[in-house]
């Protein structure tokens, strides 16, 4: 009996000899729980990367809103003018006719949504007048600089205003009648320098491309030096004719100034 125990023992270690694993060795259950801590592990890696703090630069570079820069352009303006605020005209409509200019335009930020624009451009002006026995034209052209300051009301429509200091350059004003009777007799000549406020409005088409709308009011008289011919006396006349320092006109000109209604449109080459 003992034998028979003794073998029956002697088996068994031999057997759990046999069948013995090392600790370090994964057994059948550590074989199957690996996969679902493998499966964990990859399902948790994408949290932890998108969780990965972005790098300083790129945030800057998405949170930083555009500058704005210096802009350079060149405009064009449709006119349609008169002068007005004449003390006595002889029942004559007041001049009004068309003009244009074109120029040069820069723009430079002051702060986030105002802006000053200055403007140099060149303006040719027609006005006439008359009756049934004339016409008269005034045939002008000038060099306007005009100093804006525009505000943004919403990213395309702005408003803007500003001075403008206008230099004659050329003026023609002649009489147009059958007879010629006033040829030669008037001696008009327009003041100078004009000073005046443009205030309007524009929108912006394209980044590069805005149209506006302005209203021009002029300050001082056009034609504050010349004497309506009747208020003449003996020595305005040299002869028959008036003396070629005094400067007249057969019209009352007196009190006049200029009114402008602009359409321009602005091409930004920056």
């Amino acid at each position: 009996m003992k034998k028979f125990a003794a073998g029956i023992l002697t088996a068994l270690c031999a057997t759990a000899i046999a069948t013995a694993q090392p600790i370090d060795q994964p057994t059948e259950y550590t074989q199957q729980a690996a996969p679902a801590q493998v499966a964990n592990q990859q399902a948790v890696a994408p949290e932890a990367q998108n969780n990965e703090a972005m790098p300083i630069d790129d945030q800057q570079a998405t949170v930083a809103p555009k500058k704005k820069t210096i802009g350079f352009g060149a405009r064009a303006s449709f006119i349609y003018g008169n002068f007005w605020g004449f003390k006595n005209l002889d029942d004559l409509d007041e001049p009004t006719g068309f003009g244009g200019d074109f120029g040069v335009a820069a723009k430079f930020p002051i702060i986030s949504g105002l802006t000053f624009t200055p403007e140099i451009a060149f303006r040719l002006f027609y006005l006439d007048h008359g009756d049934d026995d004339y016409t008269r034209n005034f045939d002008m052209t000038f060099l306007d600089f005009a100093f804006y300051v525009r505000g943004e009301i919403t990213k395309a429509f702005y408003l803007e205003v500003g001075p403008q200091i206008s230099i004659n350059t050329s003026g023609n004003y002649k009489i147009e009648n059958e007879s010629g009777a006033y040829d030669n007799f008037e001696n008009i000549e327009a003041s100078p320098v004009e000073l005046g406020i443009n205030i309007g409005g524009g929108y912006y088409i394209l980044d590069n491309l805005s149209v506006g709308f302005r209203w021009y009011m002029g300050f001082n008289e056009v034609f504050p030096d010349v004497k309506y011919f009747d208020e003449l006396n003996a020595d305005d006349f040299e002869g028959s004719k008036p003396k070629r320092s005094v400067k007249c006109s057969f019209s009352n000109l007196k009190g006049a100034h200029t009114m402008m209604f602009k359409l321009g449109i602005t091409y930004w080459f920056i």
